[in-house]
């Protein structure tokens, strides 16, 4: 055994060694090693044309046999990893409330008492366009174009690369593997539980997609019935948050809002137009007291009420507008007099300042991260340009994935009051998708009081990593 003196020299060594390479590591006393760099990908790994920048967290002594290594991936497209480090996952969190609002700036880290470090090695990725991740100079020493992994496929095959290269320099093959996604981070693992076993030899143990924006090919028309079906039940769980039709607040309504949706709220949409009046009357008045507007406004828009709509609908008497990602947030509406105004979504645009300040001192100063780039939270500039033609990442590649692999188990969560990604939704297609009864049972969903960001709640965020831990033990 090795005497702590000697240890120390040889940690100081390695840390030495990897700094010079373009990675830091930092120790910490609760048992685990965080380390920070970037690594090389490209179709031809001897010929890389972008790197990827990630965190990792490693515990310390556990056997890599038995001891799983969860890869983290945000959405957008255009988003890094930055959320789910920080703001639910990591090992450190920001210290907030608790009752879904920000804190003040600049905000500070604290322990996370609900990080998944205990069961689990983590490795946060930045996709390329985000965070410190990059195109290499090509042989004019210029760099390469970036919009080649700005498109559903190509995306996925980055991350492929660069889970293929960690496993092999961290001598991980033979762990036990996770891929987790926040967003359209859930289309990333759906459509990556697909292509990591076809085209990469690396079957999954674990998928968890956390507020999935899965591609689904429900239409947006004034003719299809199940975009507004699968809206109703968050419509109705925000109206009972705001007290405005006489439901409790919990998850305990969700059930008889989602019979709501697929029986009398499905049969009166597709019956409108053979209805008569005092019928059709009778209807709007229904679904008006369900999700809190007037039924006036309902008879309008003849019960399809959008999300943006909705927003800016339900507490405009106020003079106030709710988040499209958190039904629970209320914010000043500065135009009310504009009834199409653009919705302003706090979440988005008020959290990568919140988040990016402590993240910088804690990969800067505490890891040992230095780079003259700017960290890029969130890029709208990427998201503009993503070309999302493929349908990789719908939930036929879930349910394929397990139907085919019989050690993948899968879960998919959500919070209850997001308009943005509608948990009803995600359970509708997943359930249409997978048919195989084995399957089905190694498929597992959540919800929880929240938005989009549920975990910005302490108590949903504690009760999201209890089920976690339980799924990663085979419990659930």
């Amino acid at each position: 055994m090795l005497q702590r003196p000697i240890f120390r020299m040889l940690c100081a060594f390695l840390a030495a060694l990897l700094c010079m390479s373009g990675t830091a590591i930092a120790q910490d006393a609760k048992g685990w090693t965080a380390s920070a760099g970037m690594i090389p990908i490209g179709e031809d790994p001897e010929r890389p044309d972008a790197e990827l920048f990630h965190v990792d967290y490693v515990k310390d002594g556990a056997d890599p046999a038995t001891r799983p290594v969860t890869f983290l991936v945000n959405g957008g497209p255009g988003g890094a990893s930055i959320f789910l480090h920080i703001a639910a996952i990591g090992p450190l969190t920001i210290a907030t409330p608790g009752d879904g609002t920000f804190p003040a700036v600049p905000a500070k880290l604290e322990q996370n008492p609900d990080s998944w470090i205990d069961f689990t090695d983590l490795v946060f990725i930045d996709p390329v366009g985000t965070g410190y991740s990059r195109m290499l100079p090509g042989p004019d020493g210029k760099p390469g174009d970036p919009k080649k992994y700005y498109a559903v496929d190509s995306d996925m095959h980055s991350i492929a690369w660069f889970i293929r290269q960690w496993l092999t320099a961290n001598n991980r093959w033979g762990s036990p593997k996770a891929l987790a996604g926040e967003s359209y981070g859930g289309q990333r693992v759906s459509g990556l539980s697909q292509i990591l076993a076809r085209d990469y030899g690396i079957n999954l143990n674990m998928a968890i997609l956390i507020s999935p924006a899965l591609h689904t090919e429900i239409p947006d028309t004034r003719y299809s019935v199940l975009g507004p079906i699968t809206m109703f039940p968050t419509q109705a769980a925000i109206a009972a948050h705001w007290g405005m039709n006489g439901e409790p607040p919990g998850p305990e309504a969700l059930e008889e809002f989602e019979r709501f949706a697929l029986n009398e709220f499905a049969g009166g949409l597709v019956r409108l137009g053979r209805a008569d009046e005092a019928t059709r009357s009778a209807f709007f008045d229904e679904v008006a007291g369900m999700i809190g507007l007037d039924a006036a406004c309902v008879a309008r828009k003849r019960a399809r009420i959008s999300d943006r709509d909705f927003a800016t609908t339900l507490l405009q008497d106020k003079g106030l507008m709710i988040d499209r990602y958190d039904g629970t947030v209320a914010t000043e509406n500065p135009v009310p007099e504009l009834p199409g105004l653009n919705v302003f979504d706090r979440s988005l645009a008020v959290l990568t300042g919140v988040l990016l300040p402590p993240f910088m001192e804690h990969v800067r100063g505490e890891i040992g991260y230095q780079t003259d780039r700017n960290y890029i939270p969130l890029s709208i500039q990427v998201n503009l340009a993503w070309d999302r033609s493929s349908s990789t990442g719908g939930p036929d590649d879930l349910a394929l994935s397990l139907a085919q692999n019989p050690d993948l188990r899968a879960l998919v969560v959500h919070g209850m009051h997001d308009l943005a990604t509608p948990y009803f939704r995600t359970k509708f297609v997943l359930e249409q998708s997978l048919v195989n009864p084995e399957a089905r049972k190694r498929l597992f969903f959540g919800v929880y009081p929240g938005g989009h960001m549920f975990y910005l709640q302490k108590a949903s965020r504690a009760e999201f990593a209890t089920d976690v831990r339980k799924f990663y033990a085979g419990a659930n």
